[in-house]
């Protein structure tokens, strides 16, 4: 009994199963919906990305799992000095090599829109130049916290719905904005279906 109990102890410590495996198991059919809303919206885990079940409470971190992957990849991925260039009179900066093929943009974007968002996002907003990836070179600044949005379901069908969400700006001056976000079902899981330039 010891011995099981060392080697499972071993597993769960290294990661080869999860903690709330045996729980959720056993938990009765009606609470598991709740406990999958918990745990889409666990920080760190590709969480937002599977959301099947879509609600006034697990659309927020799906849109804000949108913002983050709009942010990083509108500031150009990961690169503190980015390389820099000069096209038709704007400069330019190169993304990240973990964003630097077009393939691998999309890609990234796909994880929270659709691919038509994600396509339209890509060829507006982007320039594929020597087989390299780029975006003008210049910050961009949106005071809101999703993080604190409310959200309000307009429709929804099977496929598609239409979410209002009320998010109020970073500092504590009281003003809120009045967004919508438009989603789809992709392969069993929603995605935003507007561009991320155009929502956020």
């Amino acid at each position: 009994m010891n011995k099981k109990m060392l080697i499972g102890s071993l597993a769960l410590s290294l990661g080869l199963v999860s903690a709330g495996s045996g729980a959720l198991a056993a938990s009765p059919a009606v609470g598991i919906e709740g406990v999958r809303t918990v745990a889409v919206s666990a920080p760190g885990k590709e969480g937002p990305a599977t959301i099947n079940n879509l609600t006034v409470r697990s659309v927020i971190p799906l849109v804000v799992h949108a913002k983050a992957l709009y942010t990083y990849a509108s500031r150009g991925g990961n690169e503190y000095k980015p390389e820099l260039f000069t096209y038709k009179t704007l400069e330019y900066r190169y993304l990240s090599s973990d964003l630097g093929t077009k393939q691998q943009l999309m890609n990234y974007i796909k994880k929270a829109y659709t691919h038509n968002a994600a396509a339209f996002y890509v060829q507006t907003q982007f320039l594929e130049y020597n087989g390299r990836m780029a975006q003008v070179h210049a910050d961009l600044g949106n005071t809101l916290d999703y993080t604190k949005a409310t959200a309000r379901m307009i429709s929804k069908t099977a496929q598609a719905a239409v979410f209002e969400l009320t998010v109020p700006s970073e500092g504590s001056d009281g003003v809120t904005e009045t967004i919508t976000v438009k989603l789809k079902k992709v392969s069993g899981y929603w995605r935003i279906d507007m561009s991320p330039d155009t929502l956020f």
